[in-house]
């Protein structure tokens, strides 16, 4: 298939270096892997289960699946994936991890070469197929994004036509899924009402060929197969920084979703709970409100600027509305890219006015860092300072004070 058929697909608002490079943000193995979970949570899932299944015709032989019974989203919602910076959790409440919409393109392009996103809500259902194998093979510089969405009940196009027969040609050539049956398969998966599936395939690997992320060792855990040990204790390496496993039980401070990993439930916990006689301080600063002014400022700014792009839009819009010539089609095409770019910087405008006010309100609240102070008796060499951020660990076995001496 020739590149100039490629013209009519969806194209991501990044470049195709960007997506190695956005991936390279995650040190950690498993914080990559967390940033999907991270989205199941945000979408308000009661359950995810993160299995993989084998495959020996990919790179690493294997799947790796996210399904969770979240909201799932719709066709718009799907497309906004592959905008860096577009993010709908911005206009809810801001307990939510994940507020800028990058997460699921830097954990997912981390882990494997190759992305899809299967996802189920209301009367829609939408595939999203973000390949590096596909731009590689095809020497194609600017992201391209097939993203065919379909009826729940008729499973047919909701847009035919040749952009659809394209997308699903493209998936069918460089996805695990060659045809109808086996792609509408990965639909069947989500029985709730609502969901999403995230694979990701054509794994990274390590210098000896093998996986990094080794799920045949234990059949109910995936294993780092080269984690970093350079900030533990003499007595061996932190089960967190080796177990998947070990590292989802305490990855929320107030766990409140069920985490399966390969059909086994994961025992979460709450990490203060589990210390001997937790004592909590609340720290509070001025620094903190200088901050969170700064904060509003930025923000307020970024919702001007939004608001003035959004007016500019809507002007030209009703400009090409208004004036005559050349043939009818042609008006009436440039006029709906016209009106749909519009919508699309207006719906931009109002998330990022609503983000602000949100900010200015939360001014009026005090600022404290609350900090937990125990005793981890089961093995007292697991210490040091653990850091959450809405909820999610961001950093686990930070040494200071005695610490950095081996001391308590």
């Amino acid at each position: 298939m020739s590149q100039e058929e490629y013209t009519s697909l969806s194209r991501a608002q990044l470049s195709f270096d960007y997506l190695h490079t956005n991936s390279t943000t995650h040190e950690f193995l498993f914080g990559a892997l967390a940033e999907l979970v991270d989205n199941s949570r945000d979408a308000n899932a009661t359950t995810i289960n993160i299995f993989t299944v084998p495959d020996e015709s990919l790179r690493g032989g294997y799947l790796l699946c996210f399904l969770d019974d979240g909201s799932g989203m719709d066709p718009n919602e799907t497309a906004d994936i592959i905008t860096f910076g577009r993010s709908t959790k911005r206009d809810e409440e801001n307990s939510h991890i994940g507020m800028y919409g990058n997460g699921l393109k830097s954990g997912s392009m981390r882990i494997g070469n190759d992305l899809m996103v299967f996802t189920k809500k209301d009367k829609a259902m939408s595939c999203l197929f973000l390949s590096r194998t596909f731009h590689e093979e095809e020497g194609i510089d600017e992201v391209i994004v097939p993203l065919p969405s379909f009826e729940v009940n008729s499973r047919k196009p909701v847009s035919k036509g040749k952009k659809h027969e394209i997308e699903m040609e493209l998936i069918y050539k460089y996805s695990p899924f060659h045809n109808e049956a086996e792609f509408f398969e990965q639909f069947d998966k989500i029985e709730s009402e609502s969901g999403t599936l995230v694979i990701i395939y054509n794994m990274k690997l390590l210098d000896n060929g093998l996986p990094e992320l080794d799920v045949l060792s234990d059949p109910w855990d995936i294993i780092s197969a080269h984690p970093s040990a350079e900030e533990d204790s003499d007595e061996g390496l932190m089960p967190e920084r080796k177990s998947f496993r070990a590292y989802t039980a305490i990855v929320y401070e107030n766990p409140s979703m069920k985490i399966y990993i390969q059909g086994k439930k994961v025992r979460t916990k709450r990490l203060a709970c589990c210390l001997y006689k937790p004592k909590m301080y609340k720290y509070s600063s001025n620094r903190f409100k200088t901050r969170a002014e700064m904060d509003v400022s930025k923000s307020k700014e970024d919702a001007k600027n939004a608001e003035h792009r959004a007016k500019e839009a809507e002007s030209k819009a009703k400009h090409i509305e208004s004036k005559q010539g050349g043939s009818l089609k042609e008006h009436r095409a440039e006029l709906r890219r016209a009106q749909q770019h519009a919508a699309e910087l207006r719906r931009d405008a109002k998330l990022k006015k609503e983000l602000a006010d949100r900010k200015e309100r939360s001014l009026k609240e005090p600022k404290t860092l609350n900090f937990i102070f125990g005793v981890n008796l089961d093995n007292r060499s697991h210490d040091g300072v653990f850091v959450y951020n809405c909820s999610r660990l961001i950093k686990m076995y930070e040494k200071v004070g005695p610490q950095t001496d081996g001391g308590v």
